[in-house]
């Protein structure tokens, strides 16, 4: 009789054991899961953010263009400066220079560049006749506006733009 008990007791300690384990793997595979899908969810809220953000830059570059277009056939470039520098205290926009249909900056938010050739990558920009926002890196977007005269282009603007990464909290 009291080999029976012992052979049942026995059992339940298996038992006890295998749903221990259960349970830790359970517990171990769903953290596991939760942790694939907050980098799942991070990565697409940082695709939307950044497609949200090309977007509303886009959307402000006209504006700015219609502005500096005004201030460029005044050939008020003391307005314009008054533009950038202000625009450059926002965050995130860390740089902007004003092009002219030559290539050569006019304006720049880094007054080391003003009243020289812009760079070869730049002058390429310059051929674009639509705004584009281009990524450099996974940090910093590059706007490019063109300032369209009345017959032809007055150069363009350019503005790097800081990237914000989407942070779960």
């Amino acid at each position: 009789m009291e080999n029976q008990e012992k052979k049942k007791m026995d059992y339940r300690w298996v038992i006890i054991m295998i749903l221990i384990v259960v349970g830790a793997g359970l517990y171990f595979y769903q953290s596991y899961q939760l942790k694939h899908l907050r980098k799942d969810l991070s990565a697409q809220a940082d695709s939307a953010l950044s497609k949200q953000n090309k977007q509303l830059l886009k959307l402000s570059a006209k504006p700015l263009v219609w502005a500096i277009r005004s201030e460029m056939l005044r050939n008020n470039l003391d307005e314009i400066n008054v533009f950038n520098t202000d625009l450059v205290k926002e965050r995130n926009v860390t740089e902007i220079t004003l092009l002219n249909a030559a290539g050569k900056i006019i304006n720049s938010t880094d007054k080391k560049l003003e009243d020289t050739m812009a760079k070869p990558d730049y002058l390429a920009l310059l051929k674009s006749d639509t705004v584009s926002v281009n990524s450099i890196n996974d940090s910093l977007n590059l706007l490019v506006a063109p300032v369209m005269g009345y017959q032809s282009k007055l150069g363009a603007v350019i503005l790097k733009y800081k990237v914000e990464k989407f942070r779960a909290e």
